[in-house]
């Protein structure tokens, strides 16, 4: 599949631009010249994702393609690239006012996939994020944040999207808080699409997309900025966090719902524990809503939260309502219980098997099916299942 630009409206010869100007003037009101629009130049700034790395076509990564769907949306637009692979976000806030220096209307940023890689704390991330968005808005800017993209279940660091999805949150909060458009990618790819990974190039390779991948990318920011909603509400950064550990038995859980479409349906949000509604405290409004909860119990075991709510699109997108599982201090499980329901069964034998054969880096590896920890899903590990199978905790 090869991409390229057609001849963008707005790019005149200078020469050209004179001969026009002459001839308009000379004719005056017996030929009427068609009204310009006004050009905006947008400058996508990120790392590798941006630039494209692996996208074969004539014109690498989503800017191109951006380029394109927003001139066919009536939109007269430029579309630069300016991703730089291996980045992180502490590179990037060094990089920038180079690439400010260019000039342009809006930056669109997207970044945050190497500092992952890196070891880099998500606080960190969003602050470096928060601080070139900070600048690039000093310099007469407009600013469009992006989470970042998903990783492949196979990726060496991150490879269930835990801290991924925090970031996600924290980008979400960051947009709202300084009243910033948002395209959210990573909840296109992960929460919507019914396999994200089949836009990926796979292999050994976790973090990159194909052609398609990288026009579905251009898809989700031509949507954010022409005010096409596609997107159900979506959380901030949630606490607890999915899949934590050793949580306090009196935890309270908190947690932000944002909208930055036609806004949140708000009399229908529903915080959900273990399946069933339970009285939160809701406030706020139908961009953004607080919600909190304490248990009137303590915790016990595994919690299961899970959210509902839709937005006021026509028809209304409603959101996955599963959530997150913690699970609460002092809480033990047998080797093999790999649902954390309490018990060893077929249920575990069934997710156990969909791993078997596999070794840490490979796609279908996962860590909580290696019981003994030694990168390898063998018969070592089947047989620890199966010598806990059908107790209880």
């Amino acid at each position: 599949m090869s991409r390229r630009r057609p001849s963008q409206p707005g790019r005149v010869p200078a020469a050209a631009s004179v001969t026009l100007a002459c001839l308009a003037a000379l004719l005056g009101g017996v030929l009427a010249a068609p009204a310009a629009t006004a050009q905006t130049v947008y400058l996508a700034f990120g790392d590798s994702i941006t630039f494209g790395s692996f996208d074969e076509t004539a014109e690498p990564g989503y800017p191109p393609e951006l380029e394109d769907l927003l001139n066919q949306r009536g939109v007269n637009a430029v579309v630069d690239n300016y991703g730089l692979p291996g980045e992180t976000t502490v590179d990037g806030v060094d990089r920038l006012d180079s690439v400010l220096d260019n000039g342009g209307d809006v930056l669109l940023l997207m970044e945050g996939t190497n500092d992952i890689n890196a070891g880099i704390s998500r606080e960190t991330i969003a602050f470096n994020l928060a601080a070139m968005a900070d600048r690039a808005e000093s310099r007469g800017f407009e600013v469009v944040h992006g989470t970042i993209i998903p990783r492949l279940p196979a990726a060496g660091k991150d490879h269930t999207n835990l801290i991924a999805s925090q970031l996600a949150g924290a980008v979400r909060a960051l947009a709202y808080d300084n009243g910033r458009n948002l395209a959210d990618p990573f909840a296109v790819f992960f929460d919507l699409l019914d396999d994200f990974t089949t836009l990926y190039i796979g292999g050994s390779d976790n973090f990159h997309l194909t052609p398609e991948g990288y026009d579905r990318l251009a898809l989700v920011f031509a949507d954010a900025i022409t005010g096409r909603d596609e997107i159900p509400p979506v959380t901030g950064v949630v606490s607890p966090y999915n899949d934590q550990q050793s949580v306090p038995r009196n935890a309270e859980i908190q947690l932000d719902l944002f909208d930055f479409g036609a806004g949140i349906a708000v009399a229908t949000t529903r915080l959900l524990i273990d399946g069933e509604p339970v009285e939160a405290t809701i406030t706020g409004n139908s961009r953004r809503q607080q919600i909190r909860y304490r248990p009137p119990q303590p915790w016990n075991g595994v919690v299961f939260v899970g959210l509902e709510a839709r937005d006021l699109a026509v028809p209304p997108h409603e959101r996955d309502p599963n959530l997150l599982q913690f699970v609460v201090e002092g809480t033990s499980f047998l080797a093999g219980d790999i649902t954390r329901d309490g018990r060893v069964d077929g249920h575990d034998l069934i997710d156990f098997a969909r791993t078997f054969g596999t070794a840490r880096g490979e796609g279908r590896y996962r860590g909580y099916a290696d019981f003994n920890d030694d990168g390898l899903i063998d018969g070592q590990d089947l047989a620890i299942l199966a010598s806990n199978f059908g107790k209880s905790s």
